[in-house]
């Protein structure tokens, strides 16, 4: 599938104005060539960084209705399972006994190796999370830990939040799926990038 690029002018608190230039990379081409830009703000720096940062005026920011969270429930009490609508990430919240948020799929190339579910030595990851108290992180789950069994996930529309007890995950057609937890920490992550705070 062909990713089309498209670029937008933003204009900076300052009064500043930024070109910027972005490509596809959820995997599924962008609607139409207006360059509309959606963002957020992020309070605090990532810790590791190959997504560009995004600096926006609240006016040029756009948002879908949030999502109705009953849609996404599972059959496990305290969990909620959505995909991305390219299909290519499917991710969870899960709210006991642990509270955590994450996703499973096309993980970014260059993701970094991590301590394996069982055994020494490091491996691939399989999954990125973000819990209630800590940063985000790649982790080797062993097992899908965000992959609902019982049924099939809906997609989470793009620009749509889904909030689930003091977690909320949205994905954007460029920068990919993002999860946050109401602590101020979260993770980014398409197949070709990633951010973690």
């Amino acid at each position: 599938m062909r990713a089309r690029r498209t670029c937008a002018l933003i204009t900076v608190a300052l009064g500043a104005s930024l070109s910027a230039c972005g490509e596809a990379v959820d995997g599924t081409p962008t609607a139409n060539d207006t360059g509309a830009v959606t963002a957020s703000t992020q309070t605090s720096a990532p810790t590791r960084s190959t997504l560009p940062p995004v600096t926006t005026t609240a006016a040029t920011t756009t948002q879908a209705p949030a999502a109705q969270v009953a849609e996404y429930m599972g059959t496990a009490n305290g969990s909620y399972y959505f995909t991305s609508p390219s299909s290519k990430f499917e991710c969870a919240v899960v709210t006991a006994p642990n509270p955590v948020a994450g996703c499973h799929g096309a993980l970014p190339p260059d993701a970094p190796t991590v301590n394996p579910a069982s055994g020494t030595g490091t491996v691939a990851p399989n999954s990125i999370r973000v819990t209630g108290s800590g940063p985000g992180e790649f982790v080797s789950t062993g097992d899908p830990a965000f992959h609902r069994f019982d049924a099939p996930a809906k997609a989470l529309p793009y620009g749509s939040p889904l909030r689930v007890q003091g977690f909320t995950c949205t994905v954007d057609e460029t920068m990919g799926v993002t999860c946050s937890s109401s602590a101020g920490h979260g993770f980014t992550v398409s197949d070709r990038a990633y951010r973690l705070w």
